[in-house]
């Protein structure tokens, strides 16, 4: 019989069932031996055209989401955080989107209907600069970037519902924002009003609190930021506040900690006093005008040291007394110019406050009925508008803000230390400065004295509440949502300003009001105003003159609800929310997310569709990528060409050869330690790529991106060629003569079979629980590369050729969402062209395998700061269940020749145990 030696990746006939028994009396041959022993040194398809091979077929056969009316699979939503379209994939792009095709193929393999879609951020400052600086149109460089990205998304083998694409600058989207802020408009929940903003004045527009560096600088022109005073479209999100921070809860457990800290640390809630202070009015006719306002406190025991109230610039009695009080409007319209922090105040005339705790006094030292009326009233810019009341009492003595705005305004006025500090030292010997800690009430608090400042603050909020003065409140740190840009390429603002109705909403008849062409120059202000033909309307409501609004909205409002979109059906009850899987970067952990809550939850109430309550049933937050760097003895970044590489790993100077230091920081043009994903792909294959992103790492820490360890896993892919070319001979062989080639000549067949299935059944296990987990699919990895180098040093003959066939078939399954073009290249090459496709295959379970005994012996595999080092084989199957488990397990590592070699001079600060899995982490420094 002539044996066939073709390359193992080309066709083969279909085979039905190949793990059938061999025939009693079949007789052996000695091919099979001579081509396991040449199996490295057969011919082998290059690893390009196994990429292209496998890129076409997935083109051509796109996977799409069917909607849930029309399929028996349960759906599944994965969504990874959609990219702003730059024109280039950078390695953080690489990393999560790598992650979350291998999840959507993974549930895919489970028998879920899954959606993994994909669209494009397209809106925003970056495109607009660009189209200033190059004298193009933003829409067209938009619309070259996304092609540009799309081609390097498809590159990396990721298999997104391309049919769902969309672009949050086609009209077609941002009708359904524009929809959005109509609805919030209507329901109170959108609104226009002055703030004090962050002001590029190079950009001209808004910045966000996260746009301005540490040094109040702008993040994109570099300009000094200046405060200024704008009438600004806000979303009231503080409405929302208390059921975004108690909702949280219902996160804890699929989402990490840390974002969970964050977004409460950002909302802030804290429990204080609502108290109203009686002002009193002087009207130009002499006449008295009583009023109130009303303080946010948290320290109520603090009460009996005001000494006056500062009100906001934005208060709303400022601005009634601007219109009559033209000092007062110059001093609010040079707020502005005035530095960051300034403690500069402009005195009230002819009003003045009354404490409510304290009354007249008569001579003999007795209270009277009537409020004494001596507090000034200032109005001061440090206090912030839009967050809680927009007032505060003004304690000098104890707060620091309050303090120095005293010192600068009222410098020879005393300060009324009304708290002694524990030690029995009264606050006025305290010397100059605030004393802010908690202690007990002194003699100036007449008969409250020596109450302790809790008592005090119950029995002064007693007092009050009884004369209807003040009650208990909760404020949030959080403000509201500021959604203005002075800038062109964003959602035009759906809004129409008459001179008689005011702000007006546009039809939604008339919906979408689309962006106007317009000359972009970068100067003076909203581009918006220069379409004049564009600004003039008429007003929806009387049909007079009116103009639009010539702001657009922040971006931030196209990605807080873009995931509906994605998610939408024909029919509203299969709409597919909430998301089962949200995969992104830990950067957005607080305003993004935040926002994007806030949205879906007003859409579950405003629809009484529970489905929106929270948008992201579960969030994976992934680690940045950290770029290999070189600095020389003077801190300049060098450019690769510039140093020489040594065989000892370390780094010199190319010209000098003096010492280079070698740091892992975040990618950028500056540091010369950027990758090009697309180059990296073409060089290593999109199997090697992604496989080396997600074994350097666990999935939310920094990935130190060095491409030279990539030949490892290029290492473990020829393994996994060279067992899949044994698999597709013995399948091969028993097509054409109905027995497999291989025989034993062991007595010992059963319990190697027996111990490769054990073997099977642990990579079963492992590499299924890092899919569920997604943070450990580097652990996956290593399951992988221990079953796979089990089989490598395995004959078929001496586990029976059936269970060896099982076994390859088995890494492939595990391994088909992380390496998707091999492992089908591998399949299709045991099976042929006409089998039904990996991909389609059910992902193996640990039920498949039918074992007799259970193994005696468990073998550990170790890893060393996260990463796999190891294995301990053959330790008691009982290890960690021992008392000093971690203890033990060290011990057992450091007996090893590779255990000390690595851990030697080595500080252990921690061990995990992972028992379920055999798995243990040795944290160390």
């Amino acid at each position: 019989m002539r044996l066939q030696t073709r390359c193992f990746c080309g066709p083969s006939p279909r085979i039905t069932r190949p793990f059938l028994r061999r025939p009693p009396g079949t007789l052996l041959t000695i091919h099979h031996r001579k081509a396991h022993a040449s199996r490295d040194s057969l011919e082998e398809t290059p690893i390009s055209e196994i990429d292209r091979k496998w890129l076409a077929r997935w083109e051509y056969n796109p996977r799409a989401f069917q909607s849930p009316s029309e399929s028996t699979k349960p759906p599944y939503y994965v969504l990874s955080m959609f990219p702003y379209p730059s024109g280039t994939l950078h390695m953080g792009h690489l990393r999560v989107y790598t992650i979350s095709d291998v999840v959507a193929r993974y549930k895919h393999m489970k028998g879920f209907n899954v959606l993994h879609p994909m669209g494009w951020d397209s809106f925003g400052l970056p495109a607009e600069n660009a189209a200033i600086e190059r004298g193009v149109d933003p829409a067209e460089w938009t619309e070259q970037n996304i092609q540009s990205m799309k081609t390097q998304l498809k590159r990396m083998g990721a298999r997104f519902d391309w049919s769902r694409e969309l672009r949050t600058s086609s009209p077609e989207f941002y009708e359904g924002t524009q929809k959005l802020f109509l609805a919030l408009f209507r329901d109170g929940l959108a609104y226009r009003a002055p703030a004090l903003v962050n002001w590029d004045p190079v950009d001209q527009t808004v910045l966000a609190n996260e746009q301005v560096s540490p040094d109040g600088t702008s993040w994109r022109s570099g300009a000094k930021v200046e405060q200024k005073y704008l009438q600004q479209w806000m979303f009231r999100i503080t409405k929302g506040a208390s059921f975004l921070r108690y909702n949280l809860r219902k996160l804890e457990g699929r989402w990490p900690e840390s974002v969970l800290s964050q977004q409460h640390h950002w909302i802030g809630e804290s429990k204080g006093q609502r108290v109203k202070f009686p002002l009193r009015i002087t009207q130009p006719d002499g006449s008295l005008q009583d009023d109130f306002v009303k303080i946010y406190t948290t320290r109520l025991d603090t009460i009996l040291g005001v000494q006056y109230l500062a009100l906001s610039v934005t208060h709303p009695l400022v601005e009634k007394l601007c219109k009559t009080n033209a000092e007062l409007k110059e001093f609010v319209d040079s707020v502005p110019t005035l530095p960051v922090g300034t403690k500069a105040g402009f005195l009230l005339p002819d009003i003045v406050a009354s404490n409510p705790m304290i009354r007249e006094t008569f001579e003999d030292g007795t209270e009277g009925p009537a409020r004494r009326f001596d507090l000034p009233v200032f109005v001061a810019p440090y206090v912030l508008g839009g967050l809680g009341t927009s007032a505060v009492m003004g304690v000098p003595a104890h707060d620091q803000r309050d303090f120095n705005f005293w010192k600068e305004n009222r410098p020879e006025e005393p300060i009324n230390f009304v708290i002694a500090k524990v030690d029995a030292q009264t606050g006025r010997q305290a010397g100059q400065r605030p004393a802010i800690s908690f202690g007990y009430l002194n003699e100036n608090n007449g008969r409250f004295a020596g109450l302790s400042c809790y008592d005090a603050n119950q029995q002064f909020f007693e007092i009050l509440k009884n004369e209807g003065m003040c009650q208990p409140t909760n404020r949030f740190r959080m403000r509201d949502w500021l959604i203005s840009r002075q800038r062109y390429w964003g959602t035009p603002i759906p809004i129409v300003h008459c001179t008689s109705c005011g702000a007006v909403p546009v039809k939604d008849e008339d919906l979408p009001v689309v962006l106007p062409k317009v000359k972009l120059t970068g100067k003076g202000g909203s581009p918006l105003k220069q379409a004049e033909e564009w600004v003039k309307t008429t007003c929806p409501s009387c049909g007079g003159p009116a103009e639009r609004d010539t702001d657009t909205m922040d971006t931030f409002v196209d990605s807080a609800w873009y995931y509906m979109k994605f998610g939408q059906d024909k029919d509203p009850q299969y709409n597919l929310m909430p998301v089962d899987i949200y995969i992104g970067g830990v950067e957005h952990a607080i305003l993004h997310l935040l926002y994007a809550r806030f949205i879906s939850q007003y859409f579950s109430k405003k629809t009484g569709d529970e489905r929106f309550q929270e948008p992201f049933s579960r969030l994976v937050a992934q680690g940045m990528v950290h770029g290999k760097t070189f600095k020389d003895d003077l801190g300049f970044y060098l450019r690769d060409p510039d140093v020489k590489h040594l065989e000892d790993g370390s780094v010199v100077l190319a010209e000098t050869g003096y010492p280079v230091e070698i740091t892992y920081e975040k990618m950028s043009k500056s540091k010369h330690n950027g990758v090009d994903p697309t180059a990296c792909l073409e060089m290593h294959g999109l199997d090697a790529t992604r496989a080396h992103i997600l074994f350097q790492a666990p999935v939310s820490e920094v990935l130190d991106w060095d491409e030279r360890k990539i030949v490892g896993m290029q290492r473990w892919l020829a393994k996994i060629r060279a067992i899949s070319r044994t698999a597709a001979f013995e399948v091969e062989f028993y097509r054409t003569t109905g027995a497999y080639s291989a025989f034993s000549r062991s007595l010992n067949i059963i319990d190697a079979s027996l111990k490769l299935t054990n073997e099977l059944v642990i990579a079963v296990k492992g590499v299924t629980a890092s899919m569920e987990d997604v943070y450990s699919l580097n652990t996956a990895i290593s399951d992988l590369n221990i079953i796979t180098n089990y089989l490598y040093a395995t004959k078929p003959e001496d586990v029976g050729a059936e269970v060896y066939i099982q076994a390859v078939e088995t890494v492939l399954k595990l391994m088909s969402p992380i390496c998707p073009a091999i492992s089908a290249e591998c399949w299709e090459g045991i099976h042929g062209p006409r089998s039904v496709p990996l991909e389609e295959q059910a992902w193996p379970q640990e039920e498949d395998f039918k074992r007799d005994e259970v193994r005696p012996f468990a073998d550990i595999n170790v890893q060393i700061n996260g990463k796999y080092k190891f294995t301990l084989h053959d330790q008691p199957i009982d290890w960690a269940e021992r008392v000093d488990a971690q203890s033990w397990v060290v011990d057992a590592a450091r007996a090893t020749g590779e255990g000390r070699r690595l851990l030697e001079g080595r500080n252990i600060k921690r061990v995990i145990v992972v028992k379920d899995r055999n798995v243990v982490n040795i944290l160390s420094q």
